[in-house]
């Protein structure tokens, strides 16, 4: 017995294997590994080899994304993981879910022992998942969820992290429920599995929606979208942008000239944190939710489990974090750029900045 169907058989046994490899692969380039099969430095030596972990990037590029590559390698790199396991990163673009599900099928050729993904679409990358299913390789949702019995799930509680914001912009309306909404970025499931529950919170708690655009998941995009916004409706009460914003929504105020109003984002970038903090003696308050990078890492430690043969649950969602004006000073690190990216680490892993930074490309 050789190859893939060597290391499935070891599965629940004891790894011993040298130090950790990571494979950054072009997307959607890789061919097969000769003799089919993943393979760590283990078994050329004639030990055990290597679990051979692919993770599936569909949007490079952004801080949220590369930070959270940068905590799962810094995990991995770490002695208690580097000893058993080899990752292969593979990044597509545009969040492209027929590329996503073309590089999970060429990870699945290349003999890898888990997959995880985080989705580009909801079930794009069904006709991968099935292949994997067949082959016994298992494969997790990092980041977001998916739509299918056959995935397990690693991911931000997303539509919780919608309602928190809204039900907390609820609270800081006054007579005024003038409210404009941006959504995040229209088509990846997160965003509209999300939006719907935001706007029927919104409604229903009295808000007035008077005006909607996208933050493209972009601080300069929701800047931008948000003045035009304001050129035709400057007497909003407050402004519910998904996942981004918290920088880029009260920029706009402030070079229109216009009163804060309460503002929900959720980027988690360090520009969030310190706008609070900077416009906080002149009123602007904010509840900026996001989901931690770091969840990139918490789903390795969890395929790592799985592949030794503990069980774990299906389906793991975990809270947002939040920064308001009451903590925003605890976050903002103001010797790191706007876009540093906050939630590098996951509770319960303990990744410092200095592990994180090692890696990151961003």
């Amino acid at each position: 017995m050789t190859g893939r169907s060597t290391r499935v058989a070891r599965r629940i046994g004891p790894i011993l294997a040298g130090a950790a490899a990571v494979s950054l692969v072009a997307a959607c380039s890789s061919a097969p590994a000769p003799g089919g099969g993943g393979g760590g430095e283990g078994a050329e030596e004639g030990g055990d080899e290597k679990f051979v972990i692919g993770f599936q990037q569909p949007l490079g590029g952004q801080a949220w994304r590369e930070t959270g590559l940068a905590s799962l390698q810094a995990l991995a790199a770490r002695p208690e993981y580097a000893d058993k396991v080899e990752l292969k990163i593979v990044r597509t673009n545009d969040n492209d879910a027929a590329q996503q599900n073309a590089a999970m099928q060429n990870l699945i050729a290349e003999g890898v022992d888990a997959i995880l993904f985080d989705p580009a679409s909801s079930s794009g990358a069904d006709a991968a998942i099935a292949q994997a299913t067949a082959q016994n390789i298992p494969v997790i949702a990092n980041g977001g969820p998916y739509d299918s019995e056959d995935v397990y799930i690693v991911s931000t509680d997303w539509a919780n992290a919608g309602t928190v914001g809204a039900e907390w912009l609820l609270e800081q309306l006054g007579d005024n429920k003038k409210v404009a909404v941006l959504e995040g970025l229209a088509g990846v499931p997160l965003n509209d599995g999300s939006m719907p529950g935001v706007i029927e919170v919104l409604e229903g708690g009295g808000a007035e929606v008077v005006a909607q655009s996208t933050n493209g998941w972009n601080e300069a995009t929701a800047q931008e979208n948000m003045a035009n916004i304001l050129r035709s409706n400057p007497d909003v009460g407050g402004v519910y942008s998904f996942l981004t914003g918290g920088q880029g929504v009260p920029e706009a105020f402030a070079a229109a000239e216009l009163d804060f109003v309460p503002v929900v984002g959720g980027s988690g970038y360090n520009g969030e944190a310190c706008t609070l903090v900077e416009y906080a003696d002149e009123g602007l308050t904010g509840n900026m939710v996001f989901g931690q990078p770091a969840i990139y890492a918490k789903g390795l430690e969890q395929a790592v489990l799985l592949l030794e043969g503990e069980e774990i649950e299906r389906e793991q969602y975990y809270p947002p974090l939040e920064i308001t004006a009451e903590n925003a000073e605890e976050f903002c690190v103001p010797d790191q750029p706007a876009n540093f990216q906050l939630g590098y680490d996951f509770p319960g892993l303990d990744i410092s900045v200095e592990e994180m930074l090692e890696y990151y490309e961003g």
